[in-house]
């Protein structure tokens, strides 16, 4: 290349260096014209595909992912991801992405609000996250118009408590050492921002009164059983009369058959119809993972292998080891004899002895009197209420909530058999 084309081809590169140079936008400058959800030192706005490079500041990921694969994740999870919206916490002086906010379908017509702030930001990134949420929390139930937005919080944050006070949400709930912490264990508070319209048209959720049965005192928690022969076939825990098994394709149609017969309505929100197909589908892609967030079990009797009902762990977590327990029994007959409970404290020894996880927790509407009842008979501890998370009979209703460590599952008391149970 001669000297006065090289010398030609430098100044061209030179000036279009100069115009793009001089078209970018200056730092600090990103929130000017932004006519909403700004603060004095943060702004929000929705997650770009220039965002993946910082993905570690935002994303909330315990583990490496390079710029590519959070770009990925951007273009095939987020964007296709109907029940949830994200949003980036822009630092103003410089335009830099420090956390982000997750709005997300809580049940009926309420939200989840979850904030994530870069850790290594330390004392920095909450009071930007605190005030992340005193942006985005009024906007979301005020401007967007939603009843109710609950927010999980750890206890050991009070700038980020502070700030939920500020704006009048109120904690409903404390799930006892919930959060693993720098070798510790931390509460988790749940605050909720409730509609002052809503509040208006039907009520403060927290006057109405949680009907409670039975006595509330735990019973005695079943040994373990002592087997004379081979256990039951792929059984996974057995009790004296009922064993948990994998769930079976065969599973799935047979419950849905018994949902066709159901007379009860007091458990849920009304009566539900099951697609065989759907709901194996759905039980089957959990035993894919080599670390399923759900984890369900058929409850079987041992003296006939009937299938009678289900007993399930939710949203298991393994880094913080908790997870949510649920269980149905499709066949009315084994509803209140004792069959639910001992199905249940399988589920409970599997779930602390074999996992070893930490804490459990459960969600009962508050006209499931029979099930926050049984809850109590196994050991749990009433945490507080959700209100407002979904529609009932002409309004929203609530739920209580209830948690269960493991410690306090070791130390209450057993109860004998009279003799090993046969095979």
């Amino acid at each position: 290349m001669s000297s006065a084309k090289s010398s030609a081809t430098s100044s061209a590169t030179t000036a279009e260096d100069k115009t793009e140079t001089s078209a970018a936008p200056e730092p600090g400058t990103g929130h000017q014209g932004q006519t909403f959800l700004v603060g004095d030192t943060i702004y929000l706005r929705r997650i770009e595909l220039a965002d993946a490079p910082l993905g570690m500041s935002w994303r909330g990921v315990r583990y490496p992912q390079s710029p590519e694969r959070v770009e990925t994740w951007i273009k095939e999870e987020m964007a296709k991801d109907r029940n949830a919206a994200w949003y980036g916490i822009v630092r103003k002086a410089d335009d830099r992405v420090v956390g982000s906010a997750r709005v997300g379908r809580a049940g009926g017509m309420a939200v989840i609000l979850t904030l994530t702030v870069d850790p290594l930001l330390g004392d920095r990134g909450l009071a930007f996250k605190a005030e992340a949420l005193k942006l985005i929390a009024p906007w979301v139930v005020e401007e967007q118009n939603r009843p109710m937005l609950i927010m999980h919080q750890a206890a050991d944050e009070p700038v980020m408590i502070a700030a939920a006070g500020e704006i009048g949400m109120r904690q409903t709930a404390r799930f006892r050492e919930k959060i693993a912490r720098d070798s510790e264990r931390v509460d988790e508070l749940v605050f909720q921002q409730l509609s002052p319209r809503w509040l208006d048209r039907i009520g403060d959720p927290d006057t109405v009164a949680l009907e409670r049965t039975g006595t509330g005192q735990p019973r005695p928690v079943p040994p373990k059983v002592t087997l004379d022969g081979d256990p039951p076939k792929n059984a996974a825990m057995v009790g004296k009369r009922v064993y948990l098994r994998p769930f079976e394709p065969g599973d799935a149609a047979e419950e849905a058959t018994w949902l066709r017969r159901e007379q009860e309505t007091f458990f849920d929100i009304g009566r539900h119809l099951w697609s065989s197909i759907g709901a194996a589908q759905w039980r089957t892609e959990g035993q894919k993972k080599p670390l399923p967030s759900y984890v369900n079990f058929s409850v079987c009797l041992r003296e006939s292998d009937e299938f009678i009902g289900s007993v399930d762990l939710i949203g298991v977590d393994y880094w913080n080891r908790y997870a949510e327990t649920g269980s149905f029994f499709h066949r009315p007959a084994y509803r209140g004899g004792g069959y639910g409970s001992e199905a249940k404290q399988l589920l409970l020894e599997y779930a602390f002895e074999i996992l070893g996880l930490h804490s459990l927790q459960s969600w009962v509407y508050f006209q499931n009197t029979r099930s926050a009842a049984a809850l109590r008979k196994q050991g749990y501890t009433e945490a507080g209420r959700i209100n407002w998370l979904y529609p009932n009979k002409g309004t929203l209703d609530n739920f209580v909530v209830f948690d269960l460590l493991a410690s306090e599952w070791r130390a209450m008391p057993r109860a004998a058999w009279d003799a090993p149970a046969s095979s």
